[in-house]
This record gives structure tokens, sequence and C-alpha cells, in this order.
């Protein structure tokens, strides 16, 4: 088995600030457990110690709907915000919908920006399912509302990352409009093969690659996404600290279900996000009478979703039925 690395062993401590701590992982391609990988030189991930908002988002895989919006903006803006001094020159905002949309900084309160608007674009890709292709989808094509901003800082807004073929084939054809000088995401969720992507990108075209990360560098699965979605779990090549990856063994008893699971469900389709984390939990062996179900998303509990719950997965029904009444 491979060892476990923990934040502790691969990154320092930059700095401590507004309660969160900043790690910075340097050349972590020269660790023998990722040579080889074409990785950014620095990253950084911000720790929200002591079960911060950050690490309750990782530790939440039952919350979903406007609570989870509303986490995922407060995540990615008190990041952005550790980081502003950083930015050079003027800075752009180009905001991947739908995922990106909570961490559009035009909804940021109070504004980044008191002097003006912040140059934003928003992004809608379209991509189709393909079995010949790693992950299983591809994107076809791209819709812009905006402009590609002449800035020298660009911040792409995407929510989670995990093949980042979304990011790259937006980022491929803007950088071919406009190079900045540095290029900013924010994710409040991304895997090592997303970054290698970007990076890839970026040292192409000469754009300084910085990635910020919520909690944790994660390690997708090798044989792709698939139900159950477990493919962003404990495995040993994500990073945490030794502290945060106790509190994820204990909330998921043990197991590699995914923490996230699919946040577009998760945001805007709830009751098909609340079936696939039921689905998750018992395909995966978790213990149900072990969960909280007075955390989870009210909808749990409506007619409505018993009833959808009851035709679609009877035994899991029966499972959970007695558990949440």
């Amino acid at each position: 088995m491979k060892p476990k690395l923990f934040l502790e062993d691969v990154g320092k401590l930059h700095k401590s600030q507004a309660g969160k701590n900043i790690w910075l992982v340097e050349n972590l391609a020269k660790h023998d457990l990722f040579r080889g990988r074409n990785l950014p030189k620095k990253i950084y991930v911000v720790d929200f110690p002591g079960r911060g908002m950050g690490q309750e988002f990782l530790l939440g895989r039952h919350i979903c709907g406007p609570l989870k919006f509303l986490m995922i903006q407060q995540i990615g803006h008190s990041m952005i915000r550790l980081f502003r001094n950083q930015f050079e020159g003027r800075v752009g905002q180009f905001v991947i919908l739908w995922g990106g949309r909570p961490l559009d900084l035009l909804a940021a309160d109070p504004p980044l920006y008191d002097d003006n608007l912040i140059d934003t674009t928003y992004i809608k890709l379209t991509r189709v399912e393909d079995p010949t292709v790693s992950r299983g989808w591809r994107v076809v094509k791209s819709s812009v509302v905006g402009e590609f901003w002449k800035d020298d800082t660009w911040l792409i807004m995407e929510e989670c990352i995990a093949s980042g073929k979304t990011l790259q084939y937006f980022v491929n054809e803007a950088f071919e409009e406009h190079k900045p000088k540095k290029l900013f995401i924010f994710p409040v969720c991304a895997s090592l093969e997303g970054l290698e992507g970007m990076n890839t990108v970026c040292k192409n075209h000469g754009v300084e690659f910085v990635p910020v990360l919520n909690s944790a560098i994660v390690q997708v699965a090798e044989e792709g996404v698939q139900k159950p979605f477990t493919d962003l779990g404990l495995q040993p090549q994500t990073i945490v600290t030794k502290d945060f990856y106790n509190a994820l063994k204990v909330r998921y008893q043990d197991k590699p279900l995914c923490w996230v699971g699919d946040i577009g469900d998760s945001l805007y389709k709830t009751h098909e996000y609340l079936l696939e984390t039921l689905h998750d939990m018992v395909a995966l062996d978790m213990d149900l009478t072990k969960e909280n179900f007075s955390q989870w998303n009210h909808e749990l509990y409506s007619k409505e979703f018993l009833k959808k719950l009851k035709a679609r997965e009877p035994k899991l029904y029966e499972k959970v039925i007695s558990l949440i009444k």
C-alpha cells in the first residue's frame, strides 16, 4: 500500500490570516509519489482549522441546495480575499456556469473592489457523453457572455475540478485572445489531475498558474468517475492535514465516499443529489444508523422526495424511512 501523505509532510505553513492557515506546497512533482507529473511548482492550500467552513463543506456530502451554494460562496470569497495582494494590475473574472456561479465576485459582500465593478465574463460550456474519451465526456462548444478582458490577472471561477477538462477547453480558447500574466483558481474541491491539465496549458502559453485550494489536494481514482461517486475519497495520495484526515475518517466511517458528489445536482437538483448520496452510502456499506439526519437538507423529509425514493429505490426507502421519522 502507498504511504499516506499529509500537508505537514509536503508543505510549509506560509502564513496564518483571518483565522485560516495558508499552506504552501512546492515542487510536489519531485516527491517519489508524484515524480514525473506536470504539477504546478507552487500549490496553496487554505486550511480552516477547528472545523471551519472549508472543512465543513468537505465533511458535508449530505448538504445541498441554498446552504451549499452559500457555503461555496463564503469559502471561495474568503480565499480570494486572502490572495488579493498577489493580483497584478487590472483583474478580470471568468465565471464558468453553472458551477462557478457561487464564486461570482459581483455578489461579494462586502465588495472586493469598491471603486468599480470587476471585469466579468460568463462562460457556458456544453459537453456530451463520449465513452471513447477519458472520464466519459467531452466539451463540444462554449458560449461567452462578455469579452476576453485584456487584464494582467485572470480569475477562473469554477467550484469543483476533477479532470479539469472544462477549464482546459476554455483556457485554450481564451489564451488565443489574450494571455494574462497570472491565472488564479479558487475551487472548493480540486484534483491533482485537474491541476496537471491546467498547468500544462499555462506553461505552454507562458502564463503563471496559481492554484488556491480549499483544505485538500485530491487524488481522483484511476478508473474515472462512475457511480457510486467514490473517486474523491480517502485516497493515499489525497493530501490534507493530519487532524482533518481523522475527521474525514470518522465522518465517512473510513469509507471512500466522494466528499462532494455531483456539485451541479447538489445546488440545482436537490432530490437527485439526495438520492445519489443515500445510494452511494449504502453501496459503500456505510452504517446509516450513525447518520444524524436532522442535519440533512429538509427536502429529505418532503412527501415528494420520499415518494420518489420509494418508487426508484424501494429497498433503500425501507432502510431510510424508519431512521428519518
